[in-house]
């Protein structure tokens, strides 16, 4: 059998369209594929607009497509944690999380495992001290086929004060999970012995710990020097963490140097230990120092465990930089080069900010995959910039996006991160805030195809408003959910929308060589898809002929086969109706053709040619030998040829056989 990885897809595109050879040759071959119109579903509102929806808190996708997005809402006055599901192309009604718990809770999260396996953490008071609330973080677990989430678990007993917690939780398919915090110890540095860097600091940890199932191992601190002060909490300097497939992961957060200035750190989650800090940020930029704050981490991790981070790197008078850059450091996996340290952070921000506030370059985001291809984006002065490449990417990467980036009424366009997701094949998809042609705000959606196609929509709930949080998550094969909050607290919604991508490569093979009809019979792998159950369909000669459910082979009816060559593909169509279709294979029926045997002659002065068929006679007068010298024979199954001068010559050789194949073949024959 030969094979082939495949994944030439077919796709229904809006705005810009490359795709048109795969069109035509489904065309050729007498196709109508159904194109996918719903590979970006139109928006739902999941819940409000209402009075009693006080925040949002993430969205997640496993690699089944299953997944979930995590609000906050209030239950006779108290905030409590809400999950709505996302289960075969749809949102499911809203669920109640923590309703054995009596207090508010704050700062929701959510991960997500294949099997519809969905984790949530979030903090919530539990005790007070001088009248002072004591918070503690939980998380609760929503078990493959459980209508309903599971008793609390303490992943950390005394988390302060409960400001700012802003977790970043990241779960792999196999359910490991890590979450990162931080923990304000006290907004004056007076009695800790820790001497507040600027006035505006606070005492603070970054704290990690990894999920095993049904409990929680507490990682530690990860600060870098616990004796410096934080900058004060925001959603731009909050703790960023990423996982890989197997459960290791990176975790990044700003910290300042003791010279005062914030840079951006990095540590490996290995297991259950925390690895040694490395810096990520640079310091200096064309020889001269960077003494301005570096800000909102943005991290991505392959399977491998090659991490990027992105960061912005603020500006003012006397800086080496313009005005606020984007920045990208790259840990390597450790297989072509060390991954013991980042490579120094590349400007890769391809042009300059006018002026330096750093309002004018919002937050990145990030995002890598097995290929180590990087996507990166954000938004400069209200366009958005997507970059693309591979390792490091290059100014010359960058794409036209088209809708503009709009900051909301809700939050400045620096602080509301736009959100990125990766294609394993190529391209991906991309959210970022925009507004209609009307000027009425929504979330601008872009899916990018491995052909370089594109398509884009602008996603609103139906009661409008402005756009708030923003999150997006993944499956790994190209799917993602788009999920945020529209509308003010006190008449918001929990908005959603799903991107889903077609069927992704898989390997399609053929019998190779001349066979029997009887013999012809092709396989499949299964296409990795999150958007099942999935139809295969075997094209022989531009005819559809429907594989079995469940079955990934088929042996073709011979009376379809007759003697020559025939072009089978297999067509692959996801729930939405996406298609992928392969590349072409030939499938040989019939006797072969005749058989060529050149052998030296003469001490290899010359050659002896001999031409035979064991499974039909050769016809004697379709027998043309051409020995590159000016000499041939003609009418004859075996020759021997001598040449006269020492040299390189082209040998051609045509025969026919009584069953009709024939043969045209040449060699080269070097002459002593």
């Amino acid at each position: 059998m030969r094979s082939r990885t495949v994944g030439r897809r077919l796709v229904q595109l809006a705005g810009q369209c490359t795709g048109m050879a795969a069109l035509l040759s489904a065309l050729l071959l007498g196709l109508s594929p159904r194109w996918a119109g719903a590979s970006i579903q139109q928006a739902v509102t999941i819940d409000g607009p209402s009075p009693e929806i006080v925040g949002f808190g993430g969205v997640a996708m496993a690699s089944d497509g299953s997944g979930g997005v995590v609000y906050l809402k209030r239950v006779a006055g108290v905030a409590h944690v809400f999950v709505a599901r996302y289960a075969h192309g749809k949102w499911l009604a809203p669920v109640e999380v923590d309703g054995e718990e009596p207090f508010a809770a704050s700062d929701p999260r959510i991960g997500a495992a294949s099997g519809g396996e969905l984790l949530v953490v979030w903090a919530t008071p539990f005790a007070s001290v001088n009248e002072k609330p004591i918070y503690r973080l939980l998380s609760s677990t929503l078990d493959p086929g459980s209508p309903a989430f599971g008793p609390p678990t303490v992943v950390d007993r005394n988390i302060g004060s409960g400001d700012e917690v802003s977790p970043d939780l990241a779960m792999s398919p196999s359910g490991a999970a890590d979450v990162v915090y931080r923990v304000v110890k006290q907004n004056q540095g007076e009695g800790t012995g820790i001497p507040l860097l600027r006035p505006s600091d606070v005492i603070e940890e970054v704290r990690v710990a990894r999920y095993l199932g049904q409990r929680w191992v507490d990682l530690g601190e990860i600060n870098h020097d616990r004796g410096v002060s934080m900058r004060a909490p925001t959603n731009a300097n909050a703790p960023q963490i990423a996982i890989t497939g197997n459960g290791n992961g990176v975790v990044v957060w700003q910290e300042p140097e003791v010279t005062g200035v914030a840079r951006i750190w990095a540590r490996r989650v290995i297991g259950s230990s925390v690895e040694y800090a490395m810096p990520v940020s640079a310091t200096s930029f064309d020889g001269a120092p960077i003494g301005f704050d570096a800000d909102a981490p943005s991290v991505a991790i392959s399977r491998l465990g090659q991490a990027d981070v992105a960061y912005r790197q603020l500006s003012g008078p006397g800086s080496p930089l313009s005005g606020a850059r984007i920045f990208l450091g790259v840990l390597p996996d450790g297989e072509s080069e060390s991954g013991a340290a980042f490579r120094g952070a590349t400007l890769i921000d391809p042009q300059v900010a006018s002026g330096d506030e750093a309002t004018t370059v919002g937050r990145p985001s990030v995002a890598i995959d097995e290929a180590r291809t990087t996507r990166l984006l954000y938004d400069q002065a209200g366009s958005p910039r997507l970059l693309e490449g591979g390792n490091i990417v290059l100014p010359n990467a960058l794409l036209e996006l088209g809708p503009s980036f709009v900051g909301s009424q809700l939050a400045s366009a620096s602080e509301l991160a736009p959100v990125i997701t990766i294609d394993p094949a190529g391209g991906g998809v991309s959210a970022w805030p925009s507004a209609d042609a009307n000027g009425d705000p929504a979330v601008a959606i872009r899916e990018d195809f491995p052909s370089g196609a594109a398509q884009t929509a602008l996603a609103s709930g139906s009661a409008g408003g402005p756009i708030g949080e923003l999150g997006a998550g993944q499956s790994g094969l190209g799917d993602g959910l788009i999920a945020f909050q529209q509308g003010p607290i006190g008449d918001a919604s929990i908005v959603g929308a799903g991107v889903s991508a077609p069927p992704s490569s898989f390997v399609f093979s053929v019998p190779s060589g001349w066979i029997e009809p009887s013999h012809a019979r092709v396989e499949w792998t299964e296409a990795p898809s999150a958007n099942g159950p999935l139809a295969y369909t075997v094209v022989l000669d531009g005819h559809r002929l429907t594989a079995s459910p469940g079955t990934l082979e088929m042996t073709l009816p011979a009376n379809r086969l007759l003697d020559g060559v025939h072009r089978v593909q297999m067509l692959v169509v996801d729930a939405s109706g996406q298609s992928t279709l392969t590349a072409p294979e030939w499938l040989h029926i019939g006797p072969p053709p005749p058989s060529v045997t050149v052998v030296p002659a003469d001490r290899g002065r010359g050659v002896t040619v001999h031409v035979s068929d064991r499974r039909s006679p050769v016809l004697p007068e379709s027998v043309t030998i051409r020995f590159g010298d000016g000499r041939q024979v003609s009418g004859r199954t075996l020759a021997t040829h001598l040449y006269a001068r020492s040299g390189r010559y082209t040998l051609r050789v045509h025969a026919q056989s009584r069953s009709g194949q024939s043969v045209s073949l040449s060699w080269v024959v070097r002459v002593r």
